[in-house]
């Protein structure tokens, strides 16, 4: 099961850009973002970054991937909260 911090991290970069960016938005170093891209990669099985010498951008799997991870991490917040919710009766 892949963890939700990687879809959040997948996502972040998806809309920051760049992996500094995408560090300083999930208040983590860059060294953790890169880290973190190459275990989510690792886990699917699937590049999702094009790595190149000065950058990095997502493959097109790897948009479609971000997309999808955003209805994930939806739906988990969702659940999260429907259940509190339920519980708040």
């Amino acid at each position: 099961m892949i963890d939700n911090y990687l879809l959040k991290e997948l996502v972040t970069f998806a809309s920051e850009k760049t992996l500094a960016k995408t560090a300083e938005k999930l208040n983590v170093t860059q060294p953790t973002v890169t880290r973190g891209m190459q275990k989510l990669e690792d886990e699917l099985g699937i590049q999702l970054f094009d790595r190149q010498p000065n950058r990095i951008i997502l493959t097109d799997t790897g948009k479609l991937a971000a997309e999808k991870a955003t209805e994930v991490l939806a739906v988990n917040r969702n659940f999260v909260q429907q259940l509190q919710n339920y519980a708040a009766r």
